[in-house]
């Protein structure tokens, strides 16, 4: 029994160090100044506009509910 509890205490100091740790890293790297931060060119590398190929695709997915609900009422 008191092996077990030994466990916990020491579970509980490790998840507390954890805790600590992250939110210190939060408070490092959050702004809580209002102002949205920049974001970074990393993440808009691969960014682009939907294509024609997007257009087309949703088109299909229209027509194909639309023949769905047409057979469904018909029946």
């Amino acid at each position: 029994m008191g092996l077990f509890i030994g466990q916990n205490e020491q579970r509980s100091e490790l998840q507390s160090k954890i805790i600590a740790d992250l939110q210190e890293k939060v408070r490092s790297t959050s702004s809580f100044e209002g102002e949205p931060r920049e974001v970074e060119s990393t993440f808009l590398e691969h960014q682009h506009e939907t294509r024609t190929a997007g257009v087309v695709i949703g088109l299909l997915v229209i027509v194909f509910v639309v023949v769905v609900v047409f057979i469904v009422v018909r029946s």
